[in-house]
């Protein structure tokens, strides 16, 4: 089932037992990251809050795509559907590209209900908070960025956070490797400011989609149309030349400068750590469109339980499937293991001790996994996603003068430890076994399990129940 907008949505959450509502009176500060905090920690429910202090209207939520199961039930599959079945929905997209999306009517697009224009534009209407105490500003988060490359047909959205300046102007985080980083830096080579629309509350796959990369060139519009099974509705701005998601609770339209030109951060981020202030373009809103009484949604984590992770994690997964295999067609698994960002696990049937090697040289080349700072090659008999599994083949299989690769001067922008420049030492660890004819290892055999094992797990759990029930 494919949902039609946020509030289709938060119904399914709600008739899956995956919905706290907050009917009582909250304030933004200290609140709002006080009940994503405690949800972090509880690893409680989505949450809809729906009496905000000052806000007559407007409502928010927190942590929609917070837990495997809800990202299941987002992309329209049973709720207990694991990894397996979402990683199937998604290559099937990639097969599917393109499912061109539909423009609708503006009469018939929700997101037009209310039109503000110049000086009636004013963020401050909608429930905009900071999460954390030392976030410089209140932060739009949870943002679908949509722009056009200068001189192409080329339509990106990505999510990027926004520092909010004033009534109708932010910032906008930016950096040259990212999508909607490629299109501003040729507006700004150009000398041009670049056309921008920003989408908050929409359908849940959009901000799935939102958040990982897919190949260059490809409209995100179409392809969330693929991996939904049904076209995307869209709409045009009202005052720049873009669509936009029909659905959407609000739509920013405006006009990025074309410099750098406006302090932003710090912002608390998921390294557990703030981020320090950047010169950043800013984005100056000439329009608002919104929806009756709008839902603002927020993307909030901390070291511990990060939405954003388990939004992409899957995604990230066959997006980095799809950069790799045809260059390391001996991969047989991948795996993001916590924080999930930063740390791949690559699991393959390796034909020689160089494939390894060769795997995480095109990790780090492939524009899907450019901000993973560490990517571990184990073996088939090793599970990526088991953290312990995974420490055992290092501690078994490694060598730290040998088995560890280092490259200085990439990037990996959100790193606590980059170096003054910007840039991170990225590394990688080689933990397979030995293959011949040029064995690394001494150990003359790995042990196998033993035969008859999944028959015995059953046989002993049937002679635990007997137990229990004499």
């Amino acid at each position: 089932m494919a949902y039609r907008d946020l509030r289709e949505w938060l119904q399914a959450l709600d008739a899956n037992g995956e919905l706290l509502k907050i009917k009582e009176e909250i304030r933004l500060e200290p609140d709002v990251g006080a009940i994503g905090g405690a949800l972090c920690e509880l690893q409680g429910p989505a949450v809809l809050a729906e009496n905000i202090c000052g806000y007559r209207d407007a409502r928010l939520t927190l942590r929609l795509h917070a837990t495997l199961p809800r990202t299941a039930l987002a992309l329209g599959l049973p709720k207990g559907s694991g990894p397996s079945d979402q990683t199937e929905l998604w290559r099937k997209a990639y097969k599917n590209y393109p499912l061109k999306s539909r423009t609708v009517n503006r009469q018939d697009a929700p997101c037009k209900e209310n039109i503000c224009h110049g000086k009636d534009v004013n963020l401050f209407n909608f429930p905009i908070s900071r999460l954390y105490t030392q976030d410089a500003a209140p932060y739009l988060t949870k943002t679908m960025v949509i722009t056009r490359e200068p001189g192409s047909d080329w339509v990106n959205f990505g999510m990027y956070r926004m520092m909010v300046l004033d009534r109708n102007r932010t910032s906008i985080m930016t950096s040259p490797t990212s999508h909607w980083g490629r299109h501003y830096t040729k507006a700004r080579r150009l000398g041009k400011p670049l056309e921008m629309a920003v989408a908050l509350g929409t359908e849940p796959i959009l901000p799935m989609v939102s958040s990982v990369r897919i190949p260059v060139g490809w409209n995100e519009f179409d392809f969330a149309s693929a991996l939904r099974g049904e076209p995307e509705e869209i709409v045009p701005a009202e005052s720049v030349d873009l669509p936009v998601p029909a659905t959407a609770e609000i739509v920013l339209e405006g006009i990025v400068s074309p410099e750098a030109n406006v302090f932003e951060g710090p912002f608390s981020e998921f390294t557990g750590a703030y981020s320090g202030a950047m010169m950043m373009p800013s984005f100056n809103i000439k329009t608002i469109t919104y929806r009756n009484n709008p839902i603002l949604d927020n993307v909030y984590g901390d070291r511990s339980s990060k939405e954003g992770h388990w939004m992409s994690l899957v995604a990230k997964c066959v997006t980095t499937e799809q950069a790799l295999k045809p260059l390391c067609p001996s991969i047989t698994q991948i795996a993001y293991l916590p924080p999930h960002t930063f740390n791949c696990v690559i699991q393959g049937k390796w034909l020689n001790k160089m494939e390894p090697r060769q795997a995480m040289l095109a990790f780090w080349a492939a524009e899907a996994s450019i901000q993973s700072k560490m990517v571990t090659i184990v073996d088939e008999d090793v599970n990526p996603w088991n953290a312990e599994d995974v420490m055992w083949a290092i501690s078994t299989r490694c060598q730290a003068d040998t088995d560890i690769v280092t490259v200085p001067g990439m990037e990996c922008r959100l790193d606590p430890s980059m170096e003054p420049d910007g840039t991170t030492c990225k590394f990688g660890i080689d933990a397979t076994k030995s293959k011949h004819p040029h064995p690394r290892h001494t150990v003359s055999e790995w042990i196998t399990p033993s035969i008859g094992i999944d028959a015995w797990k059953e046989k002993i759990l049937r002679l635990i129940d007997n137990a229990r029930e004499q």
